[in-house]
């Protein structure tokens, strides 16, 4: 460890371990009765070992986040919470609808549903297996914990480095009472929930919740009538204003209006080979806005004369939006010149990272079933036995364009009714009580997940791709048991063991081959024949031309440890470390089986891939000054990280296709009829495949604080420095836009035998992990007396530059060949620039608070935030932040 590093961590440690002074609890924020009490915070209760300890004495990095502080901060769902949490990123993944969340760097890159979580989603204790399920709408919440480290142990599977549990409040047996507020907002922002809560009698209650969120889209969307497949076009669209009667006209805002090299020989209609001008879109119905709600029904029974309380709760989430798609990057090549390949400017409609040109109308259907139930039952004074029971249903369908009216070769994806995932988990746990020198929880564990996927990609001009998975599914079982052993008064050891056995098995799978070759695509620049198609005409596999099957299997046993100790230096502050281990599992990947085209031979490609581990050494500090006024959290951990899975779309072998010849320019060369010349090539196969990456190393410090100076005023945040790299020899091929970098065919840039692609990057930061991050929010309470109360509320949260993906492409300007000059890349890099983002909101209450207004925004500074890359022939794209948002609030209580 360097001199630097060992300072830091000194200081940190020093400052959460310094002499305590007097710390004196609080029962609840609810119960103050003097004024030395209202300086106090609250007492946090938690579940990170699977039973209630308070936050300041669990021995593990954990944030717990109250409702009132997911409201402030205007939480919908857990991508809401990344800049809450040290060492959290959160960021979409558009083509699966789903979020990819980052924690101490480590992340998965694959969120099929081939792939699993590096961070695993709890909802009520109870794992949820598909990360779509993590946009469920967050309502009515107790609190979320997001614990980091290897959760290995006691939550097992896919927790590698951290798990966030999200706690749903409870029915209560005392009153019969009820909340509803209301949001209006930009983008014509329209949020709703409410809570009610029925008492039935002394033992039985019942909690009804829900929430709904519409929102338009805050995109500057267009339509385009000029691409390839109008098929999903209205009649408006397609006959929109003629602006030129040919294409290289230098007329029109787009590539496909500008310099579309197959629009004057793409069929026989004229009036569909014009070029037309753009239609503005609907903003109530294009791609990024929200449609969607949510309710919960949840029951408590706790029999007075009983031994035992039941928790139930059913929830359902709908999302029926337009879905999201990747959005240019018009700040990043902002002033580029047009020989390099010029800015936003030179191929849409402005200079505005928040606009999209589409020919595919957005769907996302999303629809998820939840039943959770937890028994809690006494079987004596000593022993108690828990039971959790968790099912899951999801059920999407969905459509993007893929190249967004980037590239005239056209292209979408579509996923059909049918897709979905059902999941099934148990686990029985038996608990010691909490009074001897002894605690300890032992149980089983049992998961089990059938996913299928109905959908295909289309390339309009040639290949489609139909994938039919109807059984996909992995079983897994674990053994586990943890206790903690007080060595001394003061000393506790902690020593947990988890053995899991998981086994990936896809039955009955099959992937259709659909192309001009094979007689089953309609043709080359046959535009309108295929524009006479029903848009549903690919959505059946029967007429494909040929398929191959994707059986396979593969399974996996492991065993994770944990070893901990902790000491109390005094009832304020304690000192934690542990050595813990963390497993996900492989994966059985994809099969593929592609045939020659010249000689009807079949190649037979596998793309399994090996488990990740990770293995953590951790310090921490918690403690409480100033009459419990002011606690601190510090941690400093180390990670060696084996095997990270990292998932991408590349190249694993080539075939030979009858395909048409390009010239030098990637035009299609057309013959005296103007068809298109065809000949047999070598081209690459291309598939959405894992690789492992042998090893990485991520250590960090971690400073929390939440900090109480006076009555009515709060101050809270963190502090992090994180440092993650790769740090093994990782030989593999360039993948990052080497069409644009390397100025070399699709087909080279794709060859996995291409020697100027080959590459190490062992040295390389992992992805979407800044060096340093810092997070504080103020709260101030002014008391008008009789008059009520106002709120004033602010949050500042920034974060470091950092890589958005794994390539760092600016480490690498002197071992690769580039063919751009140096300065060029800096337009279609993977580095993020440093960021700020403020909130703030002013909030009256009347003396008995049972109404509230409030005023609030979000992203104040209007900052353009990228979350994921996805750049390609000199144009960088990704998933962005929202822009600057901003409303109102209103509720009352009953």
């Amino acid at each position: 460890m360097h001199t630097i590093n060992k300072t830091a961590l000194s200081i940190a440690v020093a400052l959460a371990c310094s002499m305590p002074l007097n710390a004196q609890e609080a029962s609840t924020d609810k119960e103050q009765a003097s004024e030395k009490e209202t300086v106090s915070l609250e007492i946090i209760s938690v579940t990170a070992t699977k039973r209630k300890t308070r936050l300041m004495e669990t021995p593990v990095a954990i944030t717990a986040l109250t409702e009132a502080e997911l409201k402030r901060n205007g939480v919908n769902s857990v991508k809401d919470i990344a800049n809450l949490v040290p060492g959290l990123d959160i960021s979409t993944a558009t083509d699966q609808a789903a979020p990819v969340i980052s924690m101490r760097g480590v992340r998965s890159t694959n969120i099929t549903e081939l792939g699993d979580p590096a961070v695993g989603v709890h909802l009520d204790g109870i794992y949820s297996p598909r990360m779509q399920g993590a946009l469920a709408l967050m309502y009515d919440i107790d609190r979320v914990e997001a614990l980091r480290g290897p959760q290995g142990t006691l939550f097992g599977r896919n927790s590698t480095v951290g798990s966030i549990n999200v706690i749903s409040a409870k029915p209560e047996f005392t009153d019969l009472y009820g909340n509803v507020s209301i949001e209006a907002g930009n983008f014509n922002s329209k949020n709703i929930d409410a809570v009610l809560n029925i008492p039935i009698n002394d033992e039985f209650a019942v909690r009804f919740s829900g929430k709904g969120l519409k929102r338009d889209s805050y995109l500057e969307g267009y339509y385009d009538p000029n691409q390839y497949d109008s098929r999903r076009l209205s009649d408006d669209i397609l006959n929109a204003p003629v602006i030129s009667e040919d294409s290289y006209q230098g007329v029109g805002q787009t590539i496909t209006q500008r310099e579309n090299w197959w629009i004057d020989g793409a069929g026989t209609d004229p009036e569909a080979q014009k070029v037309r001008a753009l239609t503005p879109a609907d903003k109530s119905n294009f791609y990024n806005n929200a449609d969607e709600y949510s309710f919960r029904v949840s029951t408590l029974w706790e029999p007075l004369d009983g031994n035992f309380s039941n928790h139930t709760v059913f929830q359902k989430y709908v999302n029926d939006s337009n879905n999201n798609l990747d959005l240019v990057n018009c700040d990043k090549i902002r002033g580029r010149s047009a020989e390099l390949g010029g800015d936003c400017t030179n191929f849409l409609p402005s200079d505005n990272t928040y606009q999209a040109v589409v020919n595919v109308p957005g769907k996302l259907n999303l629809d998820i079933t939840y039943l959770r139930n937890t028994l809690n039952y006494d079987i004596n004074d000593e022993y108690s036995l828990v039971w959790l029971l968790g099912y899951e249903d999801m059920e999407r369908s969905s459509a993007q364009d893929s190249e967004v009216g980037l590239d005239p070769w056209d292209g979408a994806t579509y996923f059909l009714d049918g897709t979905g995932a059902e999941s099934f988990s148990t686990e029985l746990q038996i608990q010691s009580d909490e009074y001897g020198d002894f605690i300890w929880i032992a149980g089983i564990n049992y998961f089990h997940e059938r996913t299928k996927t109905l959908g295909y990609y289309d390339n309009p001009m040639d290949d489609k791709a139909f994938w039919d998975q109807p059984d996909r599914s992995t079983d897994a079982l674990a053994l586990f048991g943890q206790g903690t052993y007080n060595l001394t008064e003061k000393l506790h050891l902690t020593l947990g063991y988890r053995f899991s056995d998981e086994t990936k098995e896809d039955k009955g799978g099959k992937t259709y081959r659909c192309s001009n070759a094979d007689g089953c695509a309609v043709g080359w620049l046959n535009r309108t024949d295929l524009n006479n198609l029903p848009v549903d005409y690919y959505e059946d596999p029967s007429i494909y031309a040929s398929y191959f099957e994707n059986d396979n299997k593969g399974s996996w046993k492991h065993h994770d440890f944990r070893v901990g100790l902790d000491y109390d230096i005094s009832p304020e502050t304690m000192v934690y470390s542990y050595l813990a281990s963390g497993f996900k599992a492989g994966g059985i990947g994809d099969v593929y089986e592609v045939v020659n085209d010249r000689t009807g031979d079949v190649t037979r490609f596998e793309t399994k891939f090996n488990p990740e581990e990770v293995l953590t050494w951790e310090l921490g500090a918690k403690s409480s000054f100033f009459d419990n006024s002011l606690n601190l959290k510090a941690a400093f951990f180390y990670t060696d990280y084996t095997d990270m899975q990292y998932a991408s779309v590349g190249s694993i072998g080539n075939v030979e296709r009858l395909s048409v010849v390009e010239d030098e320019d990637g035009s299609p060369v057309l013959d005296g009829n103007g068809e298109p010349v065809l000949d047999f090539q070598n081209k690459p196969v291309i598939a959405y495949y894992t690789q492992n990456v042998p090893g990485s190393t991520i250590k960090g410090i971690e400073l929390e604080f939440d900090w109480k100076p006076y009555p009515n005023g709060r101050i809270s945040g963190y502090v992090t420095w994180t440092d993650a790299k790769v740090t093994e020899d990782w030989n593999t091929k360039w993948d990052y836009d080497a069409e644009y970098l390397f100025d070399i065919s699709y087909e080279e840039s794709k060859d996995p035998e291409n020697t100027l692609l080959a590459t190490n990057l062992k040295g390389n930061n992992l992805a979407m992990t800044p060096e340093f991050t810092a997070n504080i929010s103020y709260t101030h309470t002014l008391n008008l007396g009789e008059y009520g109360f106002v709120h004033a509320w602010l949050n500042a949260s920034w974060k470091d530059e950092s890589y958005s993906t794994v390539w760092n492409v600016d480490k690498h300007l002197d071992d690769m060949d580039f063919q751009v000059p140096d300065e060029a890349t800096k337009y279609i890099d993977d580095s993020r620039d440093a960021f700020a983002v403020f909130n703030a909101s002013i909030k009256y209450e009347p003396q008995g608070q049972n109404w509230f207004a409030e005023v609030f925004v979000n992203n104040a500074s209007d900052e353009t935030i990228q979350y994921w890359n996805n750049t390609g022939k000199g144009i960088p794209k990704g998933s962005f932040g929202m822009p600057r948002y901003y409303g109102m609030r209103a509720g009352f209580s009953f």
